[in-house]
């Protein structure tokens, strides 16, 4: 399989090789990046930024580009449009190109291992803050309780450790990220509720009912999203529910980490991430706060449409 670290060893040797220049990480991003545009504007390979080819082919394009049109003093310039774009990112609704790649992940088209990781973070999370948490707002009762610790800030915070969770066990975030957005919706205190997620099944199978891109999660996930929502929060739970172990393990963290709770992870990653120092877990955390921040769309949310559409 090629993958992500392959490609970027290729590039870094396809830019030494046409330069004779020692190019950094990010001017590798910028150059490849900049490659890649030009391979999504050519009508032969993609329909209006939609590739027509497969990602290992996108990849062997964007080497033959470098090949064939780079030079050293394209460098700085690309470099510098990457950063703007960057830069710039933060404050963009989610693209186009951006939406495709999470539909071919949940049509089973992709495997999120052909991806850049922080690239995967920050789309799912603008989904997330975009397509989800309006919806969410609506329908919860969090808001309407005027709940802290287990309020929508809670809900957010677990969406993105749910994203990471999902990520590092080579799974598709979407099924994972929507039982995270549903799993409080029926809390009514900050304080013990014990049957906040059996209540939660109405308002999760009534979300499905109008849900735009429920095409992208079939019924057999839809059973599973529901179910992991009912029982996230019980000592009994059904057996091979990889949707239910990741959302245990994102919501049980923090609880975990300030001492509240003991629990035992039921993924790796929940088992890494259960062993980290109290400084590396303050370090985890701004990390993904970070993402968060950068992700909120400044001007808020699309929540009337989805990704099929």
């Amino acid at each position: 399989m090629y993958t992500q670290q392959d490609f970027n060893q290729d590039v870094f040797n396809a830019i030494v090789q046409k330069t004779h220049y020692l190019p950094s990480d990010e001017e590798c991003r910028a150059v490849a990046h900049h490659m890649e545009y030009n391979v999504r504007a050519n009508p032969k390979f993609a329909n209006n930024g939609h590739l027509k080819i497969s990602t290992t082919d996108l990849r062997k394009l964007i080497i033959y580009q470098i090949n064939q049109n780079l030079h050293q003093n394209d460098i700085a310039r690309y470099t510098e449009q990457y950063r703007r774009y960057k830069r710039d990112q933060q404050y963009c609704l989610l693209g186009q190109i951006e939406k495709m790649d999470i539909k071919n992940i949940a049509l089973g088209k992709e495997n999120v291992s052909n991806f850049d990781k922080e690239y995967l973070k920050n789309i799912y999370m603008k989904y997330f803050n975009q397509m989800l948490m309006p919806k969410i707002e609506k329908i919860s009762w969090q808001k309407k309780n005027n709940l802290q610790y287990h309020g929508l800030w809670h809900t957010e915070q677990v969406a993105m450790l749910s994203i990471d969770i999902a990520l590092k066990e080579n799974c598709n975030p979407l099924p994972i990220l929507l039982a995270a957005a549903l799993h409080d919706c029926a809390r009514t205190t900050d304080g013990k509720d014990v049957n906040h997620g059996i209540n939660c099944k109405p308002i999760a199978e009534a979300f499905f009912k109008t849900y735009p891109d429920k095409d992208l999660v079939s019924p057999e996930q839809q059973q599973q999203i529901i179910e992991a929502v009912v029982f996230h929060n019980s000592s009994s739970r059904p057996a091979n529910n990889p949707v239910l172990d990741c959302l245990q393990d994102a919501d049980s963290m923090r609880l975990l980490w300030s001492g509240h709770q003991r629990f035992t992870p039921n993924t790796y990653t929940g088992q890494e991430l259960a062993q980290l120092s109290s400084r590396e877990q303050i370090k985890y955390m701004a990390r993904l706060l970070e993402t968060m921040r950068a992700t909120t769309p400044i001007f808020g949310g699309n929540s009337g449409q989805g990704l099929t559409r």
